[in-house]
């Protein structure tokens, strides 16, 4: 599945894309990164919404214990060259890759890019300086790549090669830093309408899961494959859909729990004010509602369907997501989801930027408390978003074709 902005972008510029992608793979490259003027840290006073999911199936019971976190000296020696940050954190341009659609960093520490270059670019910081010197392509060939998976040495790639959507992996058995051939695993998905195949992830019982978007805007999908979360083992194997209901599901995670979420934009054709973008609580066989129920809709439209742990505006485009795992932010936001929101180019003055969410689960779902926490004002498009191993969160800015690394602290 492709953003509404994404598609609408391609569609316009499909020949420039192919011919971009032939001359920027050619070899290794390093791009000199921008100088850039740091801005002030801001302090943001941030409104907070609460949610509470409803779910056919049986949550498993957990105990949650708050417990209250400490109120630590607030670091001063931060540093914002973008953006509007909560005091105390900082953010540097770390990268710069065209297109950036999908970010994971690798076993060797590596951050992996997906473009819209049909490329997936090596990004590494040789000099330790926090600013990655050297980019590399590591595959090629992949037209509209919208989700990167590490399963051990093998990358895998979620894109669409005119209409047929794909998942392969690309594996680097010489260690010369440059993958080799294409593995498809998984082909024939349904693509060629108004989204495809996108973002993925690796479950504990070992099946990668998989976000697949709609043929439309709002109908009945002829193909029982759309508008889902698919399965399947990392081989292809045992193909099947999980759950149905969504229309747009950008990007999948799990939390430290083990329950799988994802992202959806909601239908185009009601207007400015809904339906709303969406995180929802992924379970098995349930229905999420597209293309009839939605916040706000008629009760019986929603009868047995599962509704979203939380909501953003409607039209600004809830994309990447991650949930931080990482060891450099204060300890309250550990588990914490990050959402990537992308803005609307028909409605400019939706705002973008990343919303936290922090969620508790209780015996009948989750809640959820939203709010922001990176704001961008002027430009900036977040795509997606990866948490790495020195603990900073890495976001991949599809309007500038930079990647930003956000910490706590000095940068």
């Amino acid at each position: 599945m492709r953003t509404r902005e994404l598609e609408d972008f391609i569609a316009r510029n499909s020949l420039i894309l192919q011919f971009l992608a032939l001359a920027l793979t050619a070899c290794t490259v390093a791009t000199p990164l921008p100088t850039v003027t740091p801005l002030p840290t801001a302090t943001i006073s941030l409104p907070t919404s609460t949610l509470t999911a409803r779910v056919t199936a049986k949550p498993r019971p957990v105990n949650f214990t708050a417990t209250p976190a400490p109120s630590p000296t607030i670091p001063t020696n931060t540093l914002v060259e973008r953006g509007e940050l909560p005091p105390g954190f900082s953010l540097t341009i770390y990268a710069e890759a065209p297109g950036p659609t999908s970010l994971t960093f690798g076993p060797d520490g590596r951050l992996y890019v997906a473009s819209t270059n049909q490329v997936v670019y090596a990004l590494a910081d040789l000099d330790n300086d926090r600013r990655a010197e050297e980019r590399r392509v590591f595959a090629r060939d992949v037209p509209i790549p919208l989700g990167l998976l590490w399963v051990e040495d093998r990358l895998y790639i979620s894109y669409n090669v005119e209409g047929d959507g794909r998942v392969a992996y690309v594996r680097d058995t010489d260690a010369n830093g440059v993958g080799e051939r294409l593995n498809v695993v998984v082909q024939g998905l349904p693509s060629g309408g108004r989204h495809q195949n996108d973002g993925l992830a690796l479950g504990a019982d070992g099946y990668i899961y998989l976000g697949m978007g709609s043929s439309c805007d709002a109908c009945r999908e002829p193909n029982a494959l759309s508008a889902s979360i698919l399965r399947f083992m990392p081989d292809g194997r045992e193909l099947s859909v999980f759950a149905r209901g969504l229309r747009n599901p950008y990007d999948v995670a799990f939390n430290a729990a083990g329950d799988l979420f994802a992202t959806d934009n909601g239908r185009d054709d009601l207007g400015e004010t809904a339906p709303a973008e969406e995180l929802n609580w992924i379970v098995a066989e349930g229905d999420y509602g597209y293309p009839n129920c939605y916040e706000g809709s008629e009760a019986a439209q929603c009868a047995d369907k599962n509704s979203a742990v939380a909501t953003f505006t409607a039209r600004s485009s809830a994309n990447g997501l991650v949930f931080y795992n990482g060891n450099n932010f204060p300890p309250q936001f550990l588990d914490n989801a990050f959402v990537a929101v992308l803005g609307s180019y028909v409605y400019p003055k939706l705002e973008r930027g990343l919303q936290r969410v922090v969620l508790e689960k209780t015996s009948s779902g989750y809640t959820a408390r939203t709010e922001w926490f990176l704001r961008f004002t002027e430009t900036g498009r977040p795509l997606d978003v990866t948490v790495g191993p020195d603990g900073g969160l890495y976001v991949a800015d599809y309007e500038t074709g930079l990647i930003y690394r956000i910490v706590y602290g000095a940068p």
